[in-house]
């Protein structure tokens, strides 16, 4: 079994070493009781539940269903990777089950979609255990700066890679991640952490800081900021964090996280241009 330890949760996973992507590297370690077990098994998905069992979701795309306190994702078809998986109600134990035809390590493609398939379902691991561990992820490009994690949350395309860049270029900050981060709270602090999932920016590390600031970013023709009031803090924060909405118990510690991060730091709205002055505006209120 290979263990890693995120946004300090040590993740243990039994599976093939060439399915696991190499993002993990970085977060590898050795030592620590597993807060979340994962295992990989190539085997055929069931057609359809057993009669009889709770069904939460019910689409084309995925089946939800409850059965003997474990919550079932049945996917479309084989071709999903994975196909089907289990976890444990709170999120202790998870399995994920993908087509025998794809048991092939010598098929660099194959390889390829494996260990991408098996990635994003482990994002999905990690929102589940970190809810109930007073966390979430927040979609947000993340920095270092004085010791402090400043977050920049933003829907895709508005430009949180481009800010983060231009505090790199002009005041050489470190960036925690490019595209999404975790937030817990700890001894009544909010803590960030990088993590392997950075989207297509490639950028993350495996750090941690008190989290300094929110700044939600929005494009507009002139650059203004304002400090934001608890509930639209509460508003747009819940907005920008990674959920599994099905889950009626998740979505209850979801927004309690999200209202204590929100609460303990300052957030704001950065009407901005991809400039150094809307870095400037930033640095001004920090």
């Amino acid at each position: 079994m290979t263990k890693y330890c995120i946004s300090d949760l040590i993740l243990e996973i039994a599976a093939p070493e060439w399915t696991l992507h190499d993002n993990l590297k970085l977060f590898s370690c050795r030592h620590g009781d597993p807060d979340v077990c994962c295992r990989v098994e190539f085997k055929k998905r069931p057609q359809k539940p057993a009669a009889g069992v709770k069904i939460i979701a019910d689409t084309p795309g995925t089946m939800i269903y409850e059965d003997k306190g474990h919550i079932h994702n049945l996917s479309g078809d084989d071709h999903d990777i994975p196909s089907y998986t289990v976890a444990s109600g709170d999120w202790f134990s998870y399995t994920m089950y993908i087509d025998p035809k794809f048991n092939n390590p010598d098929d660099d493609e194959i390889v390829h979609i494996v260990k991408d398939g098996i990635f994003a379902s482990l994002r999905g691991v990690m929102i589940g255990r970190l809810a109930q561990k007073n966390g979430v992820i927040i979609h947000s490009s993340t920095i270092l700066w004085q010791d402090r994690g400043i977050m920049f949350p933003a829907p895709s395309g508005t430009g949180k890679s481009t800010h983060a860049h231009l505090w790199q270029q002009l005041y050489h900050t470190p960036i925690l991640d490019g595209d999404a981060a975790a937030c817990r709270i700890a001894d009544g602090t909010p803590v960030v952490y990088g993590l392997p999932w950075c989207g297509t920016s490639g950028e993350f590390l495996n750090q941690s800081a008190p989290l300094g600031a929110i700044v939600f970013l929005q494009q507009a023709e002139a650059n203004s900021i304002i400090k934001l009031g608890l509930q639209e803090s509460i508003l747009r924060l819940a907005a920008r964090c990674f959920l599994l909405p099905w889950n009626e118990g998740l979505m209850h510690q979801y927004l309690d996280t999200v209202q204590e991060i929100a609460a303990r730091t300052d957030c704001y709205l950065l009407n901005c241009l991809p400039d150094a002055a809307a870095v400037e505006l930033v640095k001004k209120c920090l």
